[in-house]
């Protein structure tokens, strides 16, 4: 677990808001959900999940932020194991700003929160400020004390 590399892909300049698809977004996402599924499966085993449900679609396998992460991390693998050009077939989306509607794949977007930035991987969404950077946030504070 590296905090230092974490805040470094939190921060990323493929992250903000005039970055564009063509950039390599999508592997800067993948690199951040590996590294903070690291760093909540450790906290995890140490007894002190981070556990918030707020903004998080609670159902079914999904019963907190650990286990969207979790989720996540799972369902990039797979992708990845389709070969490389599975990531950018439209299974990893992305949305900033407050909006609805659908991708191109079928998928229904939504993103609550003017300002943030929405992932999108098949049917599960995933905010960089709201749940990421949140997240890591207690994540930090219970590693730190």
């Amino acid at each position: 677990m590296d905090l230092t590399k974490i805040d470094a892909l939190l921060n990323a300049t493929y992250f903000y808001a005039d970055s564009t698809d063509d950039q390599p977004w999508r592997d800067t996402f993948v690199a951040l959900i590996e590294q903070v599924d690291s760093l909540l499966t450790l906290l995890d085993q140490r007894g002190q999940r981070v556990d918030f449900t707020q903004g998080v679609g609670v159902h079914g396998k999904i019963q907190d932020i650990t286990s969207l992460v979790h989720w996540l991390h799972k369902t990039l693998a797979l992708i990845a194991e389709d070969g490389p050009r599975a990531v950018s077939q439209h299974r990893i989306n992305r949305y900033f700003n407050e909006g609805w509607g659908r991708f191109a794949n079928g998928y229904r977007l939504a993103n609550e929160f003017e300002g943030d930035l929405a992932f999108f991987v098949d049917d599960q969404r995933i905010y960089l400020e709201h749940h990421l950077r949140r997240a890591v946030d207690q994540a930090r504070h219970l590693v730190t004390g």
